[in-house]
């Protein structure tokens, strides 16, 4: 039977005293929701990441990542740490934060101001100690006080998506 057991939660990943931290790698599309129909796929469109989730409790983890992204264009790459505090185990949802540095292909770079994000996602267990997780964020917003943004002012423009493995030990 796969530890990763859906409905059961993390803590009986972490009782298991062999589950308790993941390391993870993923990609995420950077196309708008509103735009996916209108954009044909490109893999210019794609941010690669590695991360590690920590299980807190029965429903609670972190998830940690660094996403590495090139759009192009003006734009040589995008590196970007990010942090989300997760709640629910196979349907989760959770709030992050987010710092982004800039590299332009003039040579010039920075680390933008740092902005925060939703993520909602669904972990499938795919048998041992791994799993998918597909996510969906919406992000950009400048003040962690925007979140309740989300509901009142939703703009599909801010929604991009990802797919994660995890491994966990």
């Amino acid at each position: 039977m796969s530890a990763l057991t859906p409905g059961r939660g993390y803590l009986a990943l972490a009782e298991s005293g062999s589950v308790g931290t993941a390391i993870g790698i993923g990609v995420d599309y950077h196309v708008a929701a509103s735009e996916i129909d209108d954009i044909d796929y490109d893999d210019d469109y794609l941010g690669y990441l590695v991360g590690a989730k920590f299980i807190l409790n029965d429903l609670f983890a972190i998830d940690a990542n660094v996403e590495y992204y090139a759009p192009g264009e003006a734009i040589s790459y995008i590196v970007s740490p990010r942090v989300s505090v997760l709640y629910g185990y196979g349907f989760y949802f959770g709030t992050g934060i987010e710092k982004r540095y800039v590299k332009l292909e003039s040579g010039e770079s920075d680390w933008e101001d740092e902005t925060y994000f939703v993520q909602v996602g669904f972990e499938v267990p795919l048998g041992g100690n791994n799993s998918l997780n597909i996510d969906g964020y919406y992000d950009g917003l400048e003040n962690f006080s925007d979140i309740s943004d989300v509901i009142t002012d939703f703009d599909s423009d801010n929604v991009t998506f990802g797919v994660k493995f995890y491994h966990y030990f």
